[in-house]
């Protein structure tokens, strides 16, 4: 359900906003998340638009509307309107990104598992990664295991987690060799990394450190393709790739068996199917 008005109060410790509507007042309670990312705007009183459930709960002896997102924060002015938050502005950035991005590596890493409570430094040890030009033709893609610096990384908690064994890393490729190939295909194809959340981001630059190699050119050109889906659908929760390509295509045929190839051919999917449903919106 649709809302428009003035927000009247704001009780922070509650998380309930109050709002003018025809007149009378009407209270609307959001989560942790929301709260924090809009009680900046909120305590200015502005005009919102937001979407809300169409069934009131009680909080604390309130009845309130359950907010599932802000749609727009607005505060007119005499000579112009202060927009503080505008989610169609956010998609038309959203949806100009995915159609702007010419060479493009899909790409999913899997790396060690913590054992006990000593520090642990994850490791990669698999690479999947999936390269296409600009018209969506793969040009590129390559799967391996790869050799960890500390044997340790190859904890059981890890193998089993992978269904793997030590054995498994026999023909494994070294780090070196991952590091170099990836340093030899952004400088020839100079590519958009994109990937399912953040981990693989850090795993990858604290793979470096590991090694004590040169940083590769790696966090300008990356991109979380959940990070963008959850802010163009203002999702609550981070999902998972698997939960996320099971909604797009409304099936559940493709079962998750942790494979980095795997990962990375169903992120390709997830992206080109977002993005022909975020063109179809537009028109």
């Amino acid at each position: 359900m649709k809302i428009y008005g003035k927000v009247y109060s704001v009780d922070k410790k509650q998380r309930i906003i109050s709002i003018i509507i025809n007149k009378r007042l009407e209270y609307f309670h959001m989560s942790n998340k929301v709260m924090r990312d809009f009680k900046a705007y909120l305590y200015k009183k502005p005009y919102v638009f937001l979407d809300v459930e169409d069934e009131k709960v009680r909080i604390n002896g309130i009845k309130c509307y359950p907010i599932k997102y802000f749609i727009k924060i607005i505060v007119p002015r005499i000579k112009r309107t202060n927009v503080y938050y505008d989610l169609s502005m956010i998609r038309r950035s959203i949806r100009s990104l995915m159609n702007r991005i010419g060479m493009k590596m899909f790409l999913d890493l899997e790396f060690s598992l913590p054992t006990s409570n000593r520090r642990h430094i994850p490791e990669i040890i698999q690479y999947g990664m999936i390269i296409e030009d600009e018209n969506g033709n793969i040009v590129f893609e390559d799967s391996s295991l790869v050799k960890p610096t500390r044997r340790s990384s190859l904890n059981k908690r890890t193998l089993k987690f992978l269904s793997l064994d030590y054995k498994n890393f026999n023909n494994a490729c070294s780090y070196i060799e991952f590091y170099q190939l990836l340093e030899r295909l952004i400088k020839e194809y100079d590519v958009k990394i994109i990937a399912w959340g953040k981990n693989d981001i850090i795993a990858l630059e604290k793979s470096f450190k590991i090694n004590h190699l040169m940083p590769l050119d790696v966090q300008n050109r990356y991109m979380n393709l959940m990070q963008v889906m959850k802010n163009y659908y203002n999702y609550k929760q981070e999902k998972g790739l698997f939960s996320t390509y099971h909604d797009l295509t409304n099936t559940k045929d493709v079962i998750q068996t942790h494979d980095a190839f795997q990962d990375a051919f169903i992120t390709r999917e997830v992206f080109h199917l977002f993005k022909q449903k975020i063109n179809e919106d537009e028109n």
